[in-house]
């Protein structure tokens, strides 16, 4: 499936980066399997939580308080 193999490279990008891999995933789900979207975006949302603010975007605002100083 070309969509699997994507998301596993963009995986090993987000890890290269340093935002982390853990912040995607794919999920193959049929529409008629509401409840389990559902569940699935819950468990997305509480890892989002736990993993906190992306690392990059914070690595930036920090430079741009430097940049002001």
């Amino acid at each position: 499936m070309r969509a699997l193999k994507r998301v596993e490279y963009t995986k090993k990008l987000l890890d290269e980066i340093g935002i982390g891999s853990e912040r995607l995933e794919f999920f193959h789900i049929a529409a008629s399997e509401a409840p389990l979207i559902a569940e699935k975006a819950k468990e997305m949302t509480e890892r989002a939580q736990k993993l906190g603010p992306n690392p990059y975007r914070i690595q930036l605002q920090q430079e741009s308080e430097k940049d002001k100083e």
